[in-house]
């Protein structure tokens, strides 16, 4: 697929407001399967963007602006080309048991915030325990939306999965959380990832509104011994494909937020995020530049 993405992001502040620095995370991440073919970040007020990337590889637009405002716009504009992945490889537990295995995943085993006890977790590792990893993970991946009901307003960003448990519903950063915590806790190394979500529009629309979309990938041995990490959205039962623009990951939300900032000045901001996603002619792939 090939995607023509405009995300816009809007601040309005209470009053004059100083010393405003963010740190943006929304051009797509490069591998086998995306490739951007474009990118542009522009800012108002006008400022100076640094780039950089960051531990997990992640690319990131930093900016400060210094002078006083009372408004902030964000537009990123940028082009990806998706492709369908392989089919996951399936190995066996004893090869997700390994010390290789371990060490390559350690930063994604680190036992999430959520109460292994709690008997809602509980029932999930029950339920979903299979024969193999991979069937594991499909099949937790099945049960967290029958679990959880899908609904705003009931948890925010710096939710956890007590909460969600509490509401017994949540968006798509909870089900990563809660999915991720759970895989951990089983032995299966598993990080979460940021991007966008294509949903085709009614009527055949090829241009619609979307929002940020959360996901996780699971690190799966193949049979040649590499460590292959294959997506799965637990906020709509599939593997990730064509349909999913990565931007990053970490080992939780907070390590890729798509946007975070700090600023001097009157308490409280009225946001405004809204992304569209456009489908454009299939592309005749070239070397990147």
């Amino acid at each position: 697929m090939n995607y023509d993405i405009v995300y816009v992001t809007e601040y309005r502040y209470g009053g004059p407001v100083v010393d405003n620095i963010n740190a943006v995370r929304a051009k797509p991440a490069t591998s086998e399967s995306q490739r951007p073919s474009g990118f542009r970040l522009t800012v108002s007020p006008d400022v100076r963007i640094h780039q950089h990337t960051d531990y997990f590889g992640t690319t990131v637009h930093q900016f400060e602006v210094t002078k006083p405002h009372t408004h902030l716009t964000i537009t990123v504009a940028t082009r990806c080309v998706t492709s369908p992945q392989p089919p996951p490889p399936d190995p066996t537990w004893d090869a997700v048991r390994t010390v290789d295995y371990r060490e390559v995943g350690a930063e994604f085993l680190v036992p999430h915030e959520a109460a292994r006890s709690h008997a809602v977790l509980d029932k999930l590792r029950a339920d979903s325990q299979s024969d193999t990893p991979l069937a594991t993970v499909r099949a937790l991946c099945d049960l967290i939306p029958t679990t959880f009901e899908y609904r705003t307003g009931v948890t925010y960003v710096g939710s956890t999965v007590a909460d969600l448990i509490e509401a017994g519903a949540g968006v798509c950063q909870d089900f990563a959380h809660v999915m991720l915590a759970v895989l951990r806790d089983m032995g299966i190394a598993a990080r979460y990832c940021s991007g966008y979500l294509y949903a085709a529009g009614a009527n055949g629309a090829q241009s619609v509104e979307v929002e940020t979309h959360a996901w996780l990938e699971a690190m799966l041995p193949d049979e040649q011994g590499n460590f292959v990490w294959v997506g799965f959205d637990p906020t709509n039962a599939i593997l990730t494909g064509v349909h999913h623009v990565k931007i990053g990951h970490g080992r939780w939300y907070s390590d890729v937020p798509p946007i975070k900032g700090v600023f001097r000045g009157p308490p409280g901001a009225a946001m405004d995020a809204r992304v569209t996603m456009s489908t454009l002619a299939e592309p005749t792939l070239s070397p990147s530049i």
